[in-house]
């Protein structure tokens, strides 16, 4: 696709977090109904998608995953802690714990794909300021830890103030963009809505609510990259293999494919393209346009006094 083409798509993901061999629900047969499901409506529509697995889930499945891979496919690594036998939030943990789980899990990851991941979906979007710099060590160079304006502290999965947008993420700040080589990619979100107490906002999460909900955040989010001028614009869904994907009755599944219509027709209303991608995909593409620089920080200060003010009073 040439440059100008690229300037003219809005793209849309869906990353599939594999977690069904979690000890909270252990029901492999499930997973892998759930992930042949969602393989089916993405190619249905010519597009491949990204599916970031926890280790027991790809351990369960290995002809599967390298299966989809071959046909194209991203499988990278999803992590949640508590599936390798440590505590659920990985951002409760300094900088050596974190080492080891990553270790750990990028190693049984190798041993089925027969390489090392470059993608990651935290789990819970539990992470804390070692954690970027710790996945650009372990190799990691895309994916998804933050959800914007979560305020979950119990999960260790804070995120207010994070960019709603794709960027490089920042050595020492887990919600600044900055200048490490790993593009964090969130879900799409509504902003203004909250949910959970007030704890959460709406993403783009399949099961979070129904297709119409969900017409109204691809709409706004949509509308707000191509105002601001965002240089790679995607609207990013996410879900689980623990849904009947499989079932074109099951209303998860009708929920996607709304989603995947209002996404065609308010990409066309703005007058851009469609097309799919995976995480990968769109990573490479924010790499080819933005340049890596250092963060500067700027205050505004618009509403503060100034000499001559004083002065005049």
């Amino acid at each position: 696709m040439s440059e100008a083409e690229h300037n003219g798509v809005i793209y849309f993901n869906l990353a599939t977090d594999c977690e069904a061999t979690d000890p909270a629900l252990n029901d492999p047969g499930l997973g892998e109904r759930a992930t042949r499901g969602v393989v089916g409506v993405l190619e249905e529509n010519g597009w491949r998608g990204t599916f970031f697995v926890i280790p027991t889930d790809l351990e369960a499945h290995p002809g599967m995953y390298n299966e989809l891979r071959e046909a194209g496919h991203e499988v990278g690594l999803h992590l949640h802690p508590a599936a390798q036998g440590y505590g659920p939030f990985f951002g409760i943990h300094g900088p050596d714990m974190q080492r080891e789980i990553l270790a750990e899990a990028v190693d049984r990851f190798a041993q089925v794909m027969g390489d090392r991941p470059s993608g990651l979906c935290m789990g819970y979007g539990s992470a804390n300021d070692h954690t970027y710099a710790l996945l650009v060590e372990a190799g990691f160079t895309h994916g998804m830890c933050s959800v914007p304006g979560r305020i979950l502290p119990e999960c260790a999965s804070v995120w207010a103030g994070a960019p709603l947008f794709m960027h490089y993420a920042h050595r020492y700040n887990r919600v600044l963009a900055g200048d490490l080589d790993f593009v964090e990619i969130p879900a799409t979100i509504d902003w203004e809505s909250r949910m959970w107490g007030g704890k959460h906002p709406q993403d783009l999460r399949v099961e979070l609510v129904d297709a119409k909900n969900h017409f109204y955040t691809i709409e706004k989010s949509v509308r707000r990259q191509i105002a601001e001028q965002v240089p790679v614009k995607a609207i990013r869904t996410v879900t689980h293999n623990i849904f009947e994907y499989s079932d074109p009755a099951d209303f998860r599944r009708q929920t996607l494919e709304g989603i995947i219509t209002h996404y065609k027709h308010i990409v066309a209303d703005e007058g851009f393209q469609t097309a799919g991608a995976t995480v990968a995909e769109l990573a490479d593409l924010y790499r080819s346009k933005v340049p890596q620089q250092e963060t500067e920080l700027t205050l505004d200060n618009r509403g503060y006094l100034r000499a001559d003010d004083e002065t005049e009073e």
